[in-house]
């Protein structure tokens, strides 16, 4: 520490001491010989003791402000860094260890940009590998194709060949969505999403797990357009509808309708599955949660639905869960009119 910078923030202290030197200086020198009284010697410490309190006052002032304010911004949730800044602006950052903490905040500051700065490199190389193995798979997948299309003779083979390289594909590019959606340069593009087309495109990627169950889809859509990013709002329905056929019993159906009002587009994806029991729904979003429907199929890894509620939260589109166990289960996409949505981002 430099003396100028102790002696900035301690000033109310040397002010006193320097003031009792004075003090006692000038009563020698200007008074009668002391008669060593008493009453001579209270009235000296009294005066002593007036000038040491009034440094205590305006010392615990100082820094009773000071600390205030960091305790406010905290507790609003303020940037601490800009409050430092406004702290030195003001003359403030003298006061007794401020100085020492905004130090101190740089260091750690510092310390954790280096760490997840390293936490980025190494998830962008986890991300890099993950990406090229994909590839690699699709390529081989390919080459399946290619001989699956020759075995015209074993039509049932072919079928289930097929089912299955479909599921692997359905993997695959779920593979990839979680990559993206876990990686630090996640992009998010806002452009005119038309809902009622990504809902197509999404049973259409889904046609072979509904045409193998005999899966009936109603649709009765009402034409809808929202600002979103098209690629992610298609893989949350997609997820929605992989989980409905998995969880549908053969020749069951899927409803999809659109309800709208003052708040905003509401999509409902119905079917009459087996149904979520109660006790489960507040879970269904949770991360690796499979519940008792899904420990039943050991494909079930409980992360889709986790990481369709988190892009939905960050797209600020409602996703809920409806369900009666052994009925239906019945999820409802909320795309929130420009009104609505405003408010629920200052909330």
């Amino acid at each position: 520490m430099r003396t100028m910078a102790y002696i900035k923030g301690q000033w109310e202290w040397i002010a006193c001491h320097a003031g009792i030197i004075i003090l006692i200086n000038l009563i020698l020198l200007t008074s009668t010989p002391l008669a060593k009284t008493l009453g001579e010697v209270f009235y000296l410490d009294l005066l002593m003791v007036f000038l040491s309190a009034t440094g205590y006052f305006f010392h615990f002032r100082r820094m009773d402000k000071a600390y205030t304010k960091i305790r406010q911004a905290m507790i609003e949730g303020q940037d601490i860094a800009w409050l430092f800044t406004q702290l030195s602006e003001a003359g403030e950052d003298s006061v007794p260890g401020i100085s020492m903490m905004s130090e101190l905040l740089d260091y750690a500051r510092e310390k954790f940009s280096q760490r997840e700065n390293d936490y980025q490199q190494r998830m962008n190389d986890l991300k890099d590998y993950l990406t090229q193995s994909v590839h690699d798979l699709k390529v081989n997948l390919s080459v399946c194709e290619m001989v699956v299309n020759r075995l015209e003779n074993e039509p049932d083979i072919v079928n289930k060949l097929i089912f299955q390289i479909e599921q692997m594909k359905f993997r695959i590019n779920q593979a990839l969505f979680i990559t993206r959606a876990n990686h630090y340069s996640e992009d998010i593009v806002s452009e005119n999403v038309d809902v009622e087309q990504v809902v197509k495109e999404a049973i259409r990627d889904n046609a072979e797990f509904f045409i193998k169950k005999g899966i009936c889809i109603h649709n009765d859509l009402r034409p809808h357009h929202c600002i979103s990013d098209k690629k992610w709002v298609h893989y949350i329905i997609v997820q929605i509808l992989n989980n409905s056929s998995k969880y549908t019993a053969e020749n069951g159906e899927i409803n999809i309708f659109s309800r709208e009002n003052e708040q905003g587009y509401h999509l409902h994806l119905r079917d009459n599955g087996i149904g979520i029991p109660k006790e489960e729904l507040d879970r269904v979003f949770d991360k690796g949660f499979t519940g008792s429907n899904g420990r039943m199929s050991t494909k079930s890894t409980g992360m889709g639905m986790y990481y369709a509620k988190k892009i939905a939260n960050t797209l600020s589109i409602g996703l809920q869960v409806r369900s009666k166990q052994g009925a239906y289960t019945e999820f409802i996409l909320s795309f929130y009119k420009l009104t609505d949505y405003l408010q629920r981002q200052r909330s």
